[in-house]
């Protein structure tokens, strides 16, 4: 596992997370926000590793199909990135049609 992809999962767990089940949104939780092992959490839910291990990989496949069906992690990075831009654009001065110009874009993106 790569600390990119578990932040991946963390953001798709926030946006998501409230249409998956109480169980997978707990698990989820604990193994990628908590950092507890796959080990640890199968004592915690009185359940063998194998079934969290397998429970995590099926969630983490449910989270990956909502991002690609209505991909709001994208549009929330795309949004990110453009207002990023903004506030640069406002310290180094640029000119006032430039800047509309990129909180028009913002706006398409909501």
């Amino acid at each position: 596992m790569n600390i990119e992809n578990n932040l991946k999962i963390s953001l798709l767990l926030e946006i998501y997370g409230k249409l998956l089940t109480q169980k997978q949104c707990e698990i989820l939780d604990e193994f990628y926000n908590d950092n507890i092992s796959i080990s640890e959490i199968a004592i915690n839910h009185n359940s063998s590793r194998q079934a969290v291990n397998d429970l995590i990989k099926r969630s983490v496949n449910v989270l990956n199909d909502y991002e690609q069906k209505l991909g709001l992690l994208q549009k929330f990075n795309s949004i990110k990135e453009k207002v990023s831009i903004a506030i640069t654009s406002l310290d180094n001065g640029i000119d006032k049609q430039s800047l509309i110009k990129t909180f028009n874009e913002i706006l398409e993106d909501v």
